[in-house]
């Protein structure tokens, strides 16, 4: 992904903006109440993977294609997400190993499978009750025996996404899983100007449940979901939302609607589609009776790419850096509070110097005698922290080291003594030619 357009702002952890006080949160996190739609017992489907796997893997999906280095969560809620796109990469930063005539589906298997390499991950919510948890999942581990590559820089903060925070400025990528049906709506209006306008990122993924699923249930007359879903607090609509917290909850038409109004408002290109196919799935009828309908989907997606044009609307409002005609306006003025900032040190094997192809050569004959084996994974002699600690980090030098494969080319007089091939459904694996079982 190319660079953000913005420069990365300085983060010194001496000189923060106000500091939460970690005694005034709560000590008992409530258990999150669960949507309607994910009660198989009142809705009569289940999800397979559950429905917020799927959401959390389409996410993690789109972040890897899109190779973005840093990621806030926006109503990152108690960690969900975060709890996953903080674990280390298992490599230092480099492209994944592709066969010579690679196929676009076996490059889309890869780049969904391949590792995050974020240096900078950030997590914002407006609920105290979650702050504590998020805020675990954040702090670097004491004693972590997993390799980090490189340094992560980790920070959490307690306020509203319709406030704008200059701290939060320089994100290549924002997520906001399930949270835009919870905004009330004066906040929704703002929300377009707070992340398009001001923050600016060049990837903003959003999920949202869709109303039309909700009609769709099995159950939905037999257990009456009328009376056990929640009728809209906002009173817009007559609907009956799937969770007490809901402001919103759109159909796929306005969702649609919603989503390229926001992206023409503000530059961005937009693809929307959906997650969450049930054990009983609906679907909308086609405009082409020969062409089969479109699936309704429990969760809807849209995927915001920062395009080349202009928006068509000014974030100048939403700023609340100092201005002439606005005095005393600074970074005082937002209510954010900073829970925690932190640096995740580099850990990693080995001095982060590449050593000799003859000392890697040695130390994977040394595994392939002790394990008394003469074929093994790439992956398995990766997790030998020798073999990777001499390649500092790079799984490429490590394949060109024994043969090179596809896109990763052999070294000078490699493969003499090993061959790296891969399998289906068991990656690349390598064949030491000349071993004797001892």
């Amino acid at each position: 992904m190319s660079s953000n357009p913005h420069p990365h702002p300085e983060i010194d952890p001496n000189d923060p903006p106000e500091l939460l006080s970690h005694s005034t949160l709560p000590h008992d996190v409530a258990v999150p109440e669960r949507s309607m739609v994910e009660e198989s017992t009142v809705t009569g489907v289940t999800f397979t993977p559950e429905l917020w796997m799927q959401r959390r893997h389409w996410a993690l999906d789109v972040l890897r294609k899109e190779g973005v280095r840093s990621i806030l969560d926006i109503g990152c809620g108690p960690g969900s997400l975060l709890e996953t796109l903080v674990v280390p990469p298992t490599t230092i930063y480099e492209p994944p190993i592709l066969s010579s005539q690679a196929s676009s589906d076996e490059e889309d298997d890869l780049l969904q499978g391949r590792d995050l390499f974020i240096r900078r991950l950030g997590g914002l919510d407006a609920s105290p009750s979650v702050i504590t948890s998020a805020l675990k999942t954040l702090t670097p581990p004491t004693n972590s025996t997993i390799p980090r590559w490189e340094p992560l820089t980790t920070e959490l903060w307690l306020g509203g996404i319709e406030k704008y925070n200059s701290k939060l400025e320089g994100y290549e990528a924002i997520v906001l899983l399930e949270v835009v049906e919870h905004l009330d709506p004066d906040v929704l209006n703002r929300f377009g100007v707070v992340t398009f306008g001001t923050y600016r990122p060049q990837l903003l993924l959003v999920t949202t449940p869709n109303f039309d699923f909700n009609a769709k249930f099995p159950r939905a007359e037999e257990h009456d979901f009328a009376k056990k879903g929640f009728v809209d607090p906002t009173g817009r609509t007559d609907r009956v939302f799937r969770h007490s917290d809901h402001k919103l909850e759109m159909t796929s038409a306005e969702f649609r609607g919603w989503a390229e109004a926001e992206a023409a408002n503000w530059g961005y290109d937009v693809e929307v589609s959906g997650v969450g196919l049930s054990s009983h799935p609906s679907y909308y009828p086609s405009d082409d009776p020969s062409q089969p309908g479109q699936p309704i989907y429990a969760s809807q997606t849209a995927i915001f790419r920062l395009a080349t044009g202009l928006p068509l609307r000014s974030p100048r409002s939403v700023r609340t850096v100092e201005l002439p005609f606005m005095p005393n306006s600074g970074e005082s003025s937002h209510s954010h509070k900073l829970a925690g900032r932190f640096i995740h040190p580099a850990n990693a094997p080995g001095d982060g110097k590449r050593t000799s192809q003859n000392e890697v050569i040695t130390t994977v004959k040394e595994c392939y005698q002790n394990w008394n084996i003469d074929e093994v994974s790439v992956d398995e002699l990766w997790g030998v922290h020798e073999v990777s600690g001499r390649c500092a980090g790079s799984k490429r030098y490590l394949v060109s080291v024994l043969g090179g494969f596809g896109d990763c080319t052999a070294m000078h007089g490699a493969g003499d003594e090993f061959e790296v091939k891969k399998e289906r459904g068991r990656g690349l694996r390598v064949k030491w030619k000349y071993f004797k079982s001892g």
